[in-house]
């Protein structure tokens, strides 16, 4: 049942947030030893940092240590959020009913210290493999799918991040504006971005806005990709990036793993376009399988055009230019584009 009268905080835009600009790589050594003398974490190595598109400005970084006598991780988030992802792993730790699926263990935390500007996450460490690898096969995504159908029936039935106020055709005309800024202050001289982008990605978000008018948003996970699920010796699967559980699109969740796959490809060696095409087939294959009637076909459309419009605004930008396969995936994005401009 429903608790109608619990509060709901709003959802993150974390990809808003790098247009603030973010110190934290400039206070990493300063936060983490404050952080440890609060919690008590014993801290042994950096695991990673997060950036915004490969950018030098890290939003969030990742420490392994010992906490309480256990192994553990500290999470330290040095921007902002609007809500605390302490709130997220709570609330759907709460509100999970899947006997696969579930957030990490919470061993303690900070809340936001407005002085030192961060909050902490003592987490378990997680000991698992991704259920999706580099490259994949047929089986691997079917698992990921699988995955998906167990979260969309087990964990968002009782959402607990507030429904935006603004329709799907607002926040996608805004999401476009902010990317925009975001694109041309990392990249304001991207030797692979033609002046004729411009008007593609216009087009683009004119029919986003148009065709998303009246179409309900879903609960979801909005950072739902092969990084995030990592599959335990007892077969349990643990979820990462909780922060980003929002308001989205019908679909999103099943085309962006999809997208940042391909694009993170250009991190194999030996990479060839003919092995991401060949990769992509097998994901769009799965995919096309997911749209059950003539509205869902319009919608996973629109989800993937959403999905490559932003890959030419930004995240294929993101990608070394120096990278073999760099002009190949940004030539791939444009064509994509076009090809789903067509059906609309």
């Amino acid at each position: 049942m429903k608790n109608q009268n619990r509060v709901r905080l709003g959802q993150n835009k974390i990809s808003h947030l790098f247009l603030n600009g973010s110190d934290l790589q400039n206070r990493e050594k300063e936060v983490l030893e404050d952080a440890c003398r609060k919690t008590g974490f014993r801290s042994t190595k950096l695991m990673d940092r997060s950036t915004w598109w490969n950018s030098r400005e890290i939003g969030a970084f990742r420490y392994e240590g010992e906490f309480e006598g256990k192994k553990a991780v500290l999470k330290i988030q040095g921007v902002k959020p609007i809500t605390s992802e302490i709130y997220m792993i709570k609330s759907f730790a709460k509100a999970n009913k899947s006997k696969i699926l579930r957030p990490s263990l919470l061993y303690g935390y900070l809340d936001w210290d407005e002085k030192m500007r961060y909050e902490a996450l003592v987490l378990e460490f997680v000991e698992g493999k991704r259920i999706v690898q580099n490259p994949t096969n047929e089986d691997e995504i079917d698992e990921f799918f699988k995955l998906r159908e167990e979260y969309r029936g087990n964990c968002v039935a009782d959402p607990w991040i507030e429904k935006p106020g603004s329709s799907l055709s607002e926040e996608a005309k805004l999401n476009f504006e902010k990317w925009r800024q975001a694109s041309f202050r990392l990249f304001p001289t991207h030797p692979s971005r033609k002046p004729e982008d411009k008007n593609l990605i216009d087009s683009a978000v004119k029919i986003l806005v148009k065709n998303y008018g009246g179409v309900v948003a879903e609960f979801q996970h909005g950072h739902f990709s092969t990084t995030d699920l990592l599959k335990t010796k007892k077969g349990e699967v643990i979820v990462l990036s909780n922060l980003y559980w929002s308001w989205k699109p019908p679909f999103y969740d099943a085309v962006f793993g999809y997208h940042w796959y391909i694009y993170n490809l250009a991190n194999l060696n030996s990479v060839t376009p003919a092995l991401i095409e060949q990769q992509r087939n097998l994901w769009m294959s799965k995919i096309n399988r997911l749209a059950k009637t003539e509205k869902d076909r319009v919608l996973l459309n629109l989800a993937l055009l959403e999905r490559a419009t932003a890959g030419l605004n930004l995240d294929v930008l993101s990608i070394d230019p120096k990278n073999p396969v760099a002009e190949y995936l940004i030539c791939r994005t444009r064509e994509n584009i076009q090809t789903f401009l067509a059906k609309f």
